[in-house]
């Protein structure tokens, strides 16, 4: 399991300092940007020898996805080339996977009901699974809390839509400290372990780093972790408490149990 940090490229100096093995940043973000202001971020990238394995904040801000006349051809269309720019910028950063949180933008929306929304999301699953696989990179469907969005608040229910998408490039995530907030069931991270490509860590109760004290709940995830040959990495995601530096500082170490 590779240790990294959900940060912006400008805090590579501290990251690269205490040995983290790569950053998660900003899909939307880099799919938008400007290319001179993509090749002066690559360059900054690579000067720090940090790559960028994952990504999150897929989707901007106002994206459609869905399309409640049922002719969501047109949006697809959109999607697939928004999601090419992105990936063929992140392999580039040493891209890997990237994570379909975006919320706001995926969840169900007025005039349209959950099984079909539900169906409409995994054909913009399979869309963007064909275009991570184009570059060789993964997406992951990560479940919120339900005070953060109104769809998709389990790892079983994250799994199952995955699925419904058809593309190996599609798979779930486990975010420990939304899984806490929704009393998930901690079985069901095992019990799909298969499509589990990706793993976020924010301390389950207050979504800080973690802590000495937490040692024996850090060994219990730790376990169920090994049973998921295929979550390649760990983004701490984190309530920088009491500031970034510090955070990640005393985080390092008690990260390891996580190998």
């Amino acid at each position: 399991m590779r240790i990294g940090v959900c940060a912006s490229p400008n805090q590579l100096p501290i990251i690269s300092e205490l040995r983290y093995e790569y950053i998660e940043t900003n899909f939307s973000w880099i799919a938008d940007m400007e290319e001179n202001a993509f090749r002066e971020q690559t360059a900054f990238i690579e000067k720090y020898s940090v790559p960028s394995e994952a990504f999150n904040i897929f989707f901007r801000g106002g994206m459609e996805l869905y399309a409640p006349d049922g002719n969501q051809d047109p949006l697809l269309s959109e999607i697939a080339a928004f999601a090419r720019v992105g990936f063929s910028r992140a392999v580039h950063w040493g891209g890997k996977v990237a994570v379909i949180g975006s919320g706001f933008v995926r969840g169900i929306p007025d005039g349209m009901t959950r099984d079909e929304t539900e169906a409409q999301f995994a054909r913009v699953l399979e869309i963007c699974g064909e275009e991570a696989d184009r570059y060789g990179m993964k997406i992951v469907v990560e479940p919120l809390s339900r005070t953060d969005c109104n769809y998709i608040h389990s790892v079983a229910e994250g799994a199952a839509v995955a699925r419904m998408s058809n593309h190996p490039a599609v798979g779930v995530l486990v975010d420990f400290y939304h899984h806490w907030k929704n009393d998930d069931d901690l079985n069901s991270i095992a019990a799909n372990a298969d499509i589990l490509y990706h793993v976020h860590y924010g301390r389950p109760g207050d979504r800080n780093v973690p802590q000495e004290e937490d040692k024996e709940t850090r060994a219990q995830l730790a376990a169920l972790l090994k049973k998921c040959p295929n979550a390649k990495r760990l983004s701490l995601e984190c309530s920088w408490k009491p500031n970034f530096e510090t955070a990640i500082t005393v985080a390092r170490p008690l990260m390891e149990v996580f190998r």
